[in-house]
């Protein structure tokens, strides 16, 4: 199934930013339905595959990939970190510390994101990470309301009552 003209402008406007509310309003979709539009745009596979190909044709073309973007932030990491060796006016050899601490992190922190050390989101998953069934859900909570009943049940006869 190709795309439509709508949808093909949707997935070029989404590489600019990777904003898909406001990929769908520059695409010409109503600013009132943009955000809600981009979402399902993002979730349809025709137009997912399409902003992946193009991604992909991108970092081909540029040649800037994942592992370009961590050596460029591992370099950084290293030149803020590491001594530099010099030669005075004299022609004596000096070293002198570059160190630049909030360059440093700024790079620890980007590659900590990356490998997921920290992360600003809790993902929650289901038996071996899959995702959560609906209706393995449905069935616990009947489970938990029925021990919930009988819970409930035992109570009010255990409780003498008042005659």
């Amino acid at each position: 199934m190709s795309l439509t003209a709508k949808q093909e402008c949707f997935v070029k406007e989404y590489l600019i930013d990777l904003n898909a509310t406001q990929a769908a309003i520059r695409a010409g979709y109503s600013e009132k339905t943009a955000g809600q539009i981009g979402d399902e745009n993002l979730k349809k596979p025709q137009i997912s595959e399409a902003i992946q190909k193009a991604m992909d044709a991108r970092a081909q073309r540029t040649e800037i990939t994942a592992d370009y973007v961590l050596n460029g932030i591992k370099s950084i990491i290293e030149r803020c970190t590491t001594p530099h060796v010099y030669i005075d006016e004299d022609g004596v050899e000096r070293t002198k510390q570059n160190f630049e601490p909030s360059h440093a992190l700024k790079g620890f922190e980007l590659l900590g994101k990356h490998l997921k050390l920290f992360t600003d989101k809790t993902e929650i998953t289901g038996k071996d990470g899959a995702p959560i069934s609906i209706e393995d859900a449905t069935v616990r909570a009947s489970r938990v309301a029925a021990l919930i009943a009988q819970a409930n049940a035992r109570k009010d006869e255990a409780e003498p009552t008042a005659e």
